[in-house]
């Protein structure tokens, strides 16, 4: 508990406070916004209001945040997070949502086509539909990794961003869904 509310408690103001224990006002209002002060005035106030000296420290100064507040972040989402896309912030959860979606999607697509095509278009089907899948798990880990250090675009540990653009959003869309197709001719390629 913080001076002030054991203050408002006892009903009484800062110079009753610094009255009652021969502290200067000064000294009072230091310990009320959070100022650590010397154990001899904390030995005075709690004289005048007839307390043990520890415990009022103890109340003053213990934490009052639970630990479980503080989030270590691994060096290696820093690092992935800090990669900025295109010159401009990173894309939104929805964004992210929306990819994976599409992923997912894509590789039904070739799943499907892979049992309607013939044997040598086929192995290409099926080798797409893989690397969407492996694609799609790469979008979901990416999700939960962010939201389990709260790392999207406007939340506490985010970096500073500057506004999406459609030129951007347009630039990023393209990008990952070049990278897809190249990953998928790149295997279809290997394999024949």
């Amino acid at each position: 508990m913080s001076f002030r509310t054991w203050r408002e408690r006892k009903l009484l103001s800062q110079e009753r406070v610094a009255e009652m224990s021969g502290l200067s006002l000064r000294t009072v209002q230091r310990l009320e916004v959070g100022h650590r002060v010397s154990y001899a005035s904390l030995r005075a106030l709690a004289t005048a209001f007839q307390i043990d000296a520890d415990q009022l420290e103890r109340e003053f100064y213990a934490v009052n945040k639970s630990t479980d507040e503080f989030i270590e972040i691994p060096r290696w989402v820093r690092l992935l997070n800090d990669r900025l896309w295109f010159g401009g912030p990173r894309l939104s959860r929805r964004d992210a949502l929306l990819i994976e979606a599409m992923c997912i999607a894509c590789a039904l697509v070739a799943l499907a086509a892979s049992f309607l095509v013939s044997e040598r278009v086929r192995t290409t089907a099926s080798i797409g539909a893989i690397v969407t899948l492996a694609c799609c798990y790469l979008m979901a880990v990416s999700i939960r990794l962010w939201d389990k250090y709260k790392l999207w675009p406007g939340a506490e540990n985010a970096s500073a961003e500057t506004p999406r653009t459609w030129r951007r959003i347009t630039a990023e869309y393209a990008f990952l869904i070049a990278l897809g197709i190249l990953g998928i001719a790149i295997a279809a390629w290997l394999v024949s």
